[in-house]
């Protein structure tokens, strides 16, 4: 939600993509992504404590955008959750935000 509200003032919102519920572990390092433990709207996939799956908020500007002709690119943010009975852990241990994550050209 805070990246929502911070895209919609600077009227960037309808640049936001999300990338969430690719899951981790064995058959992902041997197979590839698992398309039936993704969370996505054609999977009916069940979340369980135990699941590790990963959240990603994205932006991405293309080139030539009115009034932002220099400012092609994209964002994103990644976090590693480690669901539980009660919610989820986060572990990824980067830091949040554009001043931790961005590189300057």
């Amino acid at each position: 939600q805070e990246f929502n509200e911070i895209f919609a003032e600077k009227d960037l919102l309808h640049f936001r993509t999300f990338g969430y519920g690719h899951s981790f572990g064995t058959l992902s390092h041997y197979y590839g992504r698992e398309a039936g433990l993704e969370l996505r709207e054609d999977v009916d996939t069940v979340i369980q404590p135990g699941h590790v799956v990963s959240m990603e908020p994205m932006l991405t500007i293309p080139v030539g955008v009115p009034g932002l002709e220099s400012a092609a690119g994209g964002y994103r943010e990644h976090d590693i959750l480690v669901v539980n009975k009660t919610g989820a852990t986060n572990i990824t241990g980067f830091g949040y935000g554009p001043e931790a994550n961005t590189i300057l050209a």
